[in-house]
């Protein structure tokens, strides 16, 4: 036992070894930190690189438990709740309703032409490939100066559409996994539940935390109740059935603002920040490695043609984004305020995929644990990573030369007529 921790924690630190390197690579080569990760775990795969998965330690559980809440948490923290206040009902209509289509399309295409004879397991699928990861388009969005409005709709919406995908995610793979029937009003009643629950609970322990930090003036411990309220808020959620993700992110969002501003000192705002982007670089930084390990473990007998799988599913992937941004725009503009025409083609070819797909492809279970889902395991793994691949090396490099063309930046000031 003592040998097999120590092999694993010497596996660990050469992997985030790999991570340091690969962020060397980044900054010389000047190419989105995201994109050179998606190209190395590609390369683990291909190339047979890297130690055998099962001497890591690593266990579906621990992606859900130990990688999602700091994810979750800082990107909450740094979210600007005035501005996002200003979006709500956009942010929420894209995140919410808008993942639901998606699910629903990506599921449905997924079913009919991709081989998976199981609708469930296709939105399934659906579900974990819909949330977005915009960290490369926000970057470009701050050089070229984007017009705020447009930068809070992208974070906004990938903030909550990553609460509302990996709520339909779980609730899908127990239904999968248990083999009992999900009627769309059972479905929309667990939905509710657990979002409404983890909402309040976040609420609840993110005020509770904004009361204990207004008495301390200890940065280090205060950093350290940050990462507490992370775990714990994720935690103590998903033992009560409620959302882990949502009542993260509300904790987050509360403690991040309101604690920003009337109770956590410059100081330890710097420690926070610094702390948890170091832990997000991290454990970003082994999603992406070790979805190229699990690549890597793929039979070569698979009940269906992965390949054919991957193509659909890319191809459903840009038909979810494309009705979703469309059609949801334009009644958006029809309805409310009117923004600029060129936005909706931003929120298209910008919904890029990370780290939540990632991880939550590494969450589906192996072995006996999975049922007859195990067996369709490792083709949703190249599918899935696929659409990632895509989505970051194919859409993230070509959304400079989109945003020059469309004039996205400080002359961004054309509505829709």
């Amino acid at each position: 036992m003592e040998h097999a921790i120590e092999q694993a924690v010497g596996i660990y630190v050469g992997l985030l070894l790999v991570a340091c390197v690969v962020a060397v690579a980044a900054k010389i080569t000047r190419l989105p930190y995201a994109i050179i990760l998606t190209l190395v775990g590609l390369g683990f795969g291909l190339l047979d690189l890297g130690p055998d998965l099962k001497d890591t330690g690593f266990g579906h559980e621990l992606i859900f438990f130990v990688f999602l809440p700091p994810l979750l948490f800082q990107g909450a923290f740094h979210m600007d709740l005035s501005r996002l206040l200003k979006q709500l009902g956009p942010i929420v209509c894209f995140a919410v309703p808008g993942v639901i289509v998606s699910t629903l399309l990506v599921g449905g295409l997924v079913w009919w032409q991709g081989g998976i004879a199981s609708l469930m397991v296709a939105l399934l699928f659906g579900a974990l490939i819909s949330p977005t990861d915009p960290v490369s388009v926000l970057a470009l969005f701050k050089q070229a100066r984007a017009p705020e409005d447009l930068r809070t709709l992208v974070e906004g919406e990938s903030l909550f559409n990553d609460a509302t995908g990996v709520v339909l995610f779980t609730i899908l793979l127990e239904a999968v996994v248990n083999g009992t029937g999900l009627s769309p009003g059972s479905a929309a009643f667990v939905f509710v539940k657990v979002s409404a629950g983890g909402l309040l609970l976040g609420g609840a322990l993110g005020l509770a935390a904004f009361a204990i930090m207004r008495r301390l003036e200890d940065h280090l411990l205060e950093n350290a109740l940050c990462l507490a309220l992370a775990y714990g808020t994720f935690w103590l959620a998903e033992v009560l059935h409620l959302s882990g993700v949502i009542a993260t992110v509300m904790a987050g969002l509360l403690l991040g603002n309101y604690g920003r501003r009337l109770s956590i000192g410059e100081q330890t705002i710097k420690t926070i920040e610094s702390f948890f982007e170091s832990i997000d670089f991290l454990l970003n930084s082994l999603l992406f490695i070790l979805i190229g390990l699990e690549l890597r473990e793929i039979p070569e007998e698979i009940p269906i043609n992965p390949w054919r799988l991957l193509v659909v599913a890319v191809a459903a992937m840009l038909i979810g984004r494309a009705a979703v941004s469309y059609v949801f725009y334009w009644a958006l503009n029809q309805f409310g305020r009117r923004r600029p025409k060129a936005w909706k083609h931003i929120l298209f070819w910008g919904g890029l995929r990370g780290s939540i797909p990632i991880a939550l492809l590494l969450h589906l279970p192996a072995g006996d644990d999975g049922g007859a889902l195990a067996e369709l395991r490792p083709a949703l793994l190249v599918a899935g990573f696929g659409c990632v691949f895509f989505s970051l090396v194919v859409q993230g490099l070509t959304m400079g030369p989109l945003m020059r063309y469309l004039k996205i930046g400080d002359n961004d000031i054309r509505a829709e007529t």
